[in-house]
């Protein structure tokens, strides 16, 4: 019979959708606070339990095992039942495994785990922890999805799970992430959170020193990252691998990467850094994986010069070497509210839980030890009133009837009277009788003491959690992550930094073609040799090289691009974007000089600062604003105080430079004044002491005495000196 539904669509989906979104919050992605498991953990840890897969019984399949799990309490697919239990047995996953697996459990490298049918597993020994009084009503047990069987609705662990393994799960709406941490610093807070209940947040973080990774390396984790983490249940922190530098024959060292940061993939790394050495883009190699059982990743630098530190940094910034981590601690509290706690709130619920449990298992064991002494104390009946007990049991008909009402015993006492064997009842039982009473009635006082007594609760709790401490294996307390408060490196490193500096002399001929020359050449020897040459200076590789055209525009330029070696020299419009009419008229290195006088052909100037005219810009940086027929002709490096300057009608001036303005960009001033034929014809920075020298044939020509042509700025000039080169040219 089908039945028909009079309602709106978008209600009805909304209804469905969310019974959908608690569903899988609450059975499936979210950890119960308590014991720190989701539905599909608890199910395969107890089903282990059930068929005896303790750490010393014998393994069993792990197909088997992931059969029971599903036919019994998750109705869900086999891989994901096996994925998890996979996963509990991965030392690199979880910090504490709770089982151990036998067979290919899968690898760090992220390569999959061996099928079911050829695995084994069995519980881990820490699972022992996990079942305090589950047979004893220490938790409540709920039917499972066909009604046929019960499961726990939460195991009575007596370790601090959820923070200790950590857990990672995404629902509808919120999701999951807690980082692994150590069991010694838990137990620690644990017992501070005992012996006062109302201590403040800030004196708990103190005793943990963050997040313990199954994996090692180090933690950056600063102190307001670590309050928020552990106050508010959010924050982030970088996880970097552990390094360690090793020397090699003739300077030669290579890195040696010993643990990766959680939950990546060592086989993703080596190809990040694979592909990053292909697109050079880290100064390395080769990077090798020389791994076994233990991480060794093995980084070879380019050369023996390069900075490890830096290096290493950059190999952080640039790959999965170094990681953020964000912890969102969502948990469901009392196994039905998620709800986003800190450490505080997580550790009282689990305390509180371990409360419940061991109560709820004294009071189990009182009712029992009641019985026994009920039982115990009718078998002393027996012993002082053997004969006529037997003589009873022997004439009567209804012996049980018989012996209550003679000796005031109770249908327990005589139902247990009845059962006696013969052989217990000689001497020495009566005395172990007695003595098994005395025993009983002891820890009958104190269990009654125990679940009414807040402070011998509170004592019995410590004693406990000191005890985990002393028989937990040290690999499980001992810290693998190493925390730091800040990275010990320079965040900011770029490949550029490790590019080889060279020596390089840059040559401009006359026909306005550029080359490069290893090594610094002397500069006066190859111009003379080369008449060829029309500027040359010398630059590092790592400088930048300042190209000035006719048009006022300056252009900077990387010299490792230039021709090199036995290539023939380029034109610069090849790597500069100027005009046809455009020419060179100088170059300078900007990093060598600091300041520069450009002149125009009508005789315009001003001083600029070299820096400032760096640029990243295809078309350069305009900075002489040239009037109609006017063009720059001169750049020269501010290194003298004085300028001579020469016109084409052949008059010279010589003044100080304090009078010319400093600017990034403008017009400039009038130089030296000139007739409306006339037209700047060279200039040259010099010292007065040194007097002024020109080159004149073969010859160099010097003239001493120069006060005559020394004037302001923009006079006129006088006649230049008597044998002056008729191309007034320096």
């Amino acid at each position: 019979m089908t039945e028909l539904i009079n309602s709106k669509i978008d209600k009805i989906l909304s209804e469905k959708y969310l019974a959908y979104a608690v569903s899988t919050i609450v059975s499936r992605s979210l950890p119960d606070v308590r014991d720190g498991l989701k539905p599909v953990h608890r199910r395969i840890i107890y089903s282990m339990y059930q068929l005896k897969l303790f750490n010393d019984s014998s393994f069993k399949k792990s197909a088997r095992i992931v059969g029971d799990v599903m036919g019994k309490f998750h109705p869900h697919g086999d891989q994901a039942i096996y994925q998890s239990l996979v996963r509990m047995a991965q030392d690199f996953s979880i910090r504490a495994t709770l089982i151990e697996g036998q067979g290919n459990f899968g690898n760090i490298d992220g390569d999959n785990p061996a099928a079911m049918r050829y695995t084994e597993a069995r519980l881990q020994k820490i699972t022992d922890y996990f079942f305090d009084g589950i047979d004893e009503d220490s938790v409540n047990f709920k039917e499972n999805y066909d009604g046929q069987n019960l499961e726990p609705e939460v195991l009575p662990t007596k370790l601090p799970n959820l923070l200790l393994n950590g857990s990672t799960g995404i629902a509808v709406g919120m999701a999951t992430n807690i980082p692994p941490h150590n069991l010694r610093e838990l137990n620690e807070c644990a017992i501070q959170l005992i012996k006062n209940p109302n201590v403040i947040n800030s004196k708990l973080i103190k005793l943990i020193n963050g997040p313990d990774l199954p994996t090692g390396g180090e933690i950056i984790l600063n102190s307001k990252e670590k309050k928020n983490i552990y106050t508010k249940g959010f924050g982030s922190f970088l996880i970097n691998s552990s390094w360690k530098v090793e020397n090699l024959k003739n300077g030669i060292y290579q890195i040696v990467i010993t643990e990766i940061p959680y939950q990546v993939n060592k086989s993703k790394i080596i190809e990040q850094l694979a592909n990053l050495i292909n697109q050079k883009k880290i100064p390395l190699e080769d990077v090798v994986d020389e791994s076994d059982d233990k991480v060794r990743i093995v980084l070879k630098p380019k050369n023996r010069n390069i900075d490890s530190a830096k290096l290493i940094n950059l190999c952080f910034k640039l790959s999965d070497l170094s990681i953020k981590y964000s912890c969102n601690f969502n948990v469901l509290e009392k196994g039905i509210v998620p709800k986003q706690l800190g450490l505080k709130e997580i550790l009282q619920e689990f305390l509180n839980h371990r409360k419940v449990t061991i109560k709820r298992k004294s009071t189990f064991n009182i009712n029992k030890i009641k019985l026994k002494l009920e039982i115990l104390e009718g078998y002393l009946v027996v012993y002082k009133f053997l004969d006529k007990i037997i003589k009873i049991i022997r004439s009567k008909e209804d012996p049980k009837k018989e012996i209550v009402k003679k000796y005031k015993l109770t249908k327990n006492q005589v139902e247990a009277i009845m059962g006696m064997r013969l052989g217990s009842l000689k001497k020495i039982d009566e005395l172990n009788t007695k003595k098994e009473i005395k025993q009983l009635t002891e820890e009958l006082n104190f269990l009654n003491k125990l679940i009414k007594n807040t402070k011998i609760l509170d004592n019995f709790l410590i004693n406990e959690i000191k005890e985990i401490n002393n028989s937990i294996p040290n690999s499980i307390k001992d810290r693998k992550s190493k925390i730091l408060s800040e990275s010990a490196n320079n965040n900011e490193v770029k490949i550029d930094e490790f590019n080889e500096i060279e020596k390089f002399t840059i040559i401009i001929n006359k026909d306005f073609t550029l080359k490069r020359l290893k090594e610094f050449s002397d500069i006066e020897k190859i111009t003379k040799d080369d008449q060829n040459i029309l500027h040359a200076i010398h630059i590092l590789s790592n400088e930048k090289l300042l190209i000035f055209l006719s048009s006022g525009r300056v252009f900077s330029l990387d010299p490792n691009v230039l021709p090199g070696g036995k290539s023939h020299p380029k034109s610069f419009i090849q790597f500069i974007d100027a005009g046809t009419n455009e020419k060179i008229v100088g170059i300078l290195n900007s990093n060598t000089s600091d300041k520069c006088i450009m002149i125009t052909k009508l005789a315009k100037g001003f001083i600029a600062f070299s820096k400032n005219m760096i640029t990243n810009q295809k078309k350069g940086k305009q900075v002489f604003n040239l009037k109609t027929n006017d063009y720059l002709v001169k750049v020269l490096n501010y290194d003298k105080k004085y300028l001579a300057c020469v016109t084409k009608l052949a008059k010279m001036l010589i003044f100080d430079t304090e009078s010319l303005p400093t600017m990034n960009k403008g017009v400039g001033v009038q130089i030296i004044k000139i007739k409306d034929k006339d037209s700047l014809s060279d200039a040259k920075l010099i010292n007065l002491n040194d007097g002024l020298e020109w080159i004149s044939g073969n010859k160099k020509r010097k003239l001493d005495n120069i006060d005559f042509w020394i004037g302001k700025r923009a006079q006129v000039g006088k006649k230049i000196p008597k044998y002056f080169n008729k191309n007034l040219k320096f």
